[in-house]
C-alpha cells in the first residue's frame, strides 16, 4: 500500500515498518492508522531536532523582577513528548526491539 503522505521521512518509516504491522496475526485496518500516526510522529521529531539545532537548547530572558534567566527551548519540551509518544505507538504496534538474550548468553559462555 502506498504511504498517505509525501513527505520522505513519513515514506522511510511508512516502509519500515508497514510489513511488520500488516504481517501480523491480529491485524485490522485500524493499525494502518496508528502507524501513519507513528510515521508523522518521526516527521516531527526530525523537525524539531532540525528546530534545535537553528535556536539552542536554552535561551536567555531578562525581566527586571527576576534578572537573568536560562530557560529551556519550548522545542526541546515538545521533542520530548513527541520522543514518548513515538515509544507509546511502537509498543501499540509491537515495532520495540526486544533484547536478544540468546546472543548474550551465547557471549557469556566463551568467557
Amino acid at each position: 500500500m502506498k504511504a498517505p503522505s509525501n513527505d520522505p521521512t513519513f515514506i522511510k518509516y511508512w516502509e519500515k515498518f508497514y510489513d511488520d504491522v500488516v504481517e501480523r496475526d491480529n491485524f485490522k485496518a485500524g493499525h494502518l492508522e496508528q502507524l501513519a500516526i507513528l510515521c508523522q510522529l518521526f516527521c516531527d521529531f526530525y523537525l524539531l531536532n532540525e528546530e534545535i539545532k537553528k535556536t539552542g537548547f536554552t535561551y536567555e530572558t531578562i525581566s527586571e523582577r527576576y534578572g537573568n534567566q536560562i530557560k529551556v527551548n519550548p522545542a526541546c519540551t515538545q521533542r520530548d513528548k513527541v520522543l514518548s509518544e513515538i515509544r507509546q505507538y511502537s509498543k501499540l504496534l509491537g515495532l520495540l526491539l526486544v533484547k536478544d538474550t540468546k546472543l548474550n548468553d551465547e557471549a557469556q559462555d566463551e568467557w
